[in-house]
């Protein structure tokens, strides 16, 4: 089935993405929109010779089927949902070729061992380091929580964050949530017991805040019914992030400068928080021209709390 215009795109494996589809049908009843599952089967010549084609293609239709049960009893009446089996395909690069034609991408993350993501590679960094829409990654643990939703976004330059931090202050206002601003900061190895101390903190935390309002005052503006706090954390940025992560209901991280090689779009931090948050990540492309608008593709993105 082709995919309907400005849906939300969700990656359904064989053994099937269910708190994928839950954050999906959530982000696509508030924004009226549908939800696409896709499956890609992807065989190799070893596999074709080894006659397991139909095998294959019998387990992504059994995926699909389970997957839309799932959606379409979780968005009754109101979200649409349909299928789409990509035959012979590459998963990455047919899972990008529909986010350009989306809202938004979901997929699950699962927890693989260091070892293994070495030798696999990870699907979730690939999309989220490419992709023209934000992407989100939902841990395959994850479940709505129950307590009132926070949304963090980690910034590290407010300059570069105008894009992320618009589509954090809308999170906040469709799930009727605080909103957070994180900087944490941390020097380089050898410099901290030799330069920090409590005045260098207080220094540094005045600094970020008045670097940072250029940023956010247009926003207080735009949404002054979120309730937003500026966090200053003097600690290694993935292990502040993932501090926060255990109270929030979404985290919103940026991708690093779109001049790179596509491959170092993601850093040594996102990587981490990708690999580890117990709560949603969504990655925000850095150069997304819609940001400014009412209809950002943001809008489609708060999850159940």
């Amino acid at each position: 089935m082709s995919q309907p215009e400005n849906a939300i795109v969700v990656a359904v494996g064989v053994d099937g993405a269910p708190a994928a589809i839950r954050f999906a049908v959530e982000a696509a009843r508030r924004a009226h929109t549908s939800v696409h599952l896709v499956h890609v089967v992807q065989l190799t010549s070893v596999d074709a010779y080894a006659g397991i084609s139909g095998v294959a293609l019998g387990a992504g239709d059994a995926a699909l089927t389970r997957a839309a049960a799932t959606a379409r009893e979780l968005g009754a009446p109101d979200v649409p949902v349909t299928v789409e089996r990509v035959d012979n395909g590459r998963l990455v690069a047919d899972l990008l070729q529909r986010a350009d034609e989306s809202l938004l991408v979901v997929l699950q993350h699962r927890r693989l061992s260091r070892l293994h993501r070495l030798v696999t590679g990870s699907t979730v960094n690939a999309i989220a380091a490419r992709a023209t829409v934000p992407v989100v990654s939902v841990p395959e643990d994850w479940r709505p929580g129950v307590a009132a939703p926070l949304v963090t976004a980690a910034v590290q330059d407010g300059g570069e964050a105008v894009g992320l931090l618009r589509h954090a202050f809308e999170q906040a206002r469709i799930m009727g949530a605080d909103l957070d601003v994180l900087h944490a900061w941390w020097l380089t190895n050898g410099f901290e017991i030799e330069v920090v101390d409590q005045d260098f903190r207080q220094e540094w935390e005045s600094r970020s805040r008045h670097e940072l309002a250029p940023a956010l005052d247009p926003l207080h503006v735009a949404f002054p019914d979120v309730s937003v706090d500026v966090l200053v954390r003097h600690a290694a940025p993935a292990d502040a992030i993932l501090e926060c992560a255990t109270t929030s209901a979404l985290l919103v991280l940026g991708r690093r400068h779109h001049r790179l090689p596509w491959g170092t779009h993601l850093g040594p931090v996102a990587r981490a928080v990708l690999d580890r948050s117990p709560c949603p990540v969504m990655m925000v492309p850095e150069d997304d021209s819609r940001t400014g608008t009412e209809t950002s593709t943001a809008n489609a993105v708060a999850a159940g709390s």
